[in-house]
């Protein structure tokens, strides 16, 4: 399996990867990032490659429209997501798009546009990889494995979905990982299952719901202004009557609406975030519990001591050690 890509503007490859087809398990991970600043071009790469496996997550934007080039030899499944967002944008976050396809070799020219930040991530599969990580008599994908047997392209749901912050967690926990060896490539793989797991869940649930309204431009406007303030006020969270009045909402509507369209609830969303903050803070920043505690608007230490032990198992005491 090939995979490179180029900006048809510099005329240069950004990468050239040759990627065995099979799918060898103890095979070691290459990482590489590449930083890119020339005009017109704002680019950082982040790259991970393994028999099998092609990761890549881009950070770009652009001075004018620029072309990116694509090429991918070879039978592979793609887990594609791309976030956007322009300078005027009303969304806090912007907006995000992912799907899952089956290449056997393609080639693609796409413009992009100057003035917006993208965000896009894609793991290259090799279909022999692919039938490894996900059965082929699984009932997740037994209508994608039928196109993937017939040899032409395809894409698991018709439309491109919004990415769940779910998803967007996976992929930063994958690419932001200190993890070395053999633990980072069991782990790789892990979360590369894991985006797999929430695009077919996703996918399913919006079979089931299909009669269901999609949100308006409205609704995700005032969704995302919701988790916004959550993640800037961990000190001080608002209740969630008080969230629902301050983003327009009935509060049903907010708890209903966040659900559905992130993928977790209110509650559960806010212990993540003070949590993934927590440990941040304990063990990059090297703040004491109390200041943590305080910082992550935990009344008391105790009460932080207890959370933490319950979401991450170990206590932040045994942490630092």
């Amino acid at each position: 399996m090939l995979v490179k890509s180029k900006i048809v503007e510099l005329d240069e490859w950004l990468f050239i990867e040759e990627i065995p087809d099979s799918y060898v398990p103890d095979k070691p991970l290459v990482e590489n990032r590449v930083v890119i600043k020339r005009a017109p071009v704002h680019m950082t790469n982040f790259q991970l490659s393994t028999s099998g496996l092609f990761v890549l997550y881009t950070q770009m934007s652009f001075d004018q429209p620029v072309h990116i080039h694509t090429e991918i030899e070879g039978e592979a499944i793609t887990s594609q997501f791309i976030f956007y967002k322009t300078a005027d944008s009303k969304l806090p976050y912007g907006m995000s798009r992912h799907n899952i396809r089956y290449i056997p070799s393609v080639q693609t020219t796409h413009e992009v546009k100057e003035g917006v930040e993208y965000s896009y991530f894609i793991a290259v599969i090799s279909k022999d990889y692919y039938l490894n990580l996900i059965k082929r008599d699984s009932l997740l994908h037994k209508h994608f494995v039928d196109d993937i047997e017939k040899g032409i392209y395809a894409s698991f749901s018709e439309e491109d979905l919004m990415a769940t912050y779910e998803m967007q967690h996976t992929i930063a926990e994958l690419v932001e990982s200190k993890k070395t060896g053999e633990i980072r490539r069991l782990h790789t793989e892990s979360r590369v299952v894991e985006l797999l797991m929430y695009q077919f869940e996703q996918y399913n649930d919006k079979m089931q719901q299909h009669d269901a309204p999609l949100f308006n431009e409205e609704d995700i406007a005032r969704l995302e202004h919701a988790r916004q303030i959550l993640e800037q006020r961990l000190a001080n969270p608002p209740t969630q009557k008080e969230l629902a009045m301050e983003v327009l909402m009935s509060e049903s509507k907010l708890r209903k609406d966040f659900k559905e369209y992130f993928s977790v609830t209110i509650h559960d969303y806010l212990t993540r975030v003070r949590m993934e903050k927590a440990r941040s803070y304990l063990l990059e920043e090297k703040m004491s519990v109390y200041e943590v505690a305080l910082l992550t608007g935990f009344g008391h230490q105790n009460n932080f001591s207890s959370a933490f032990k319950k979401y991450y198992g170990v206590s932040p005491g045994e942490l630092k050690l």
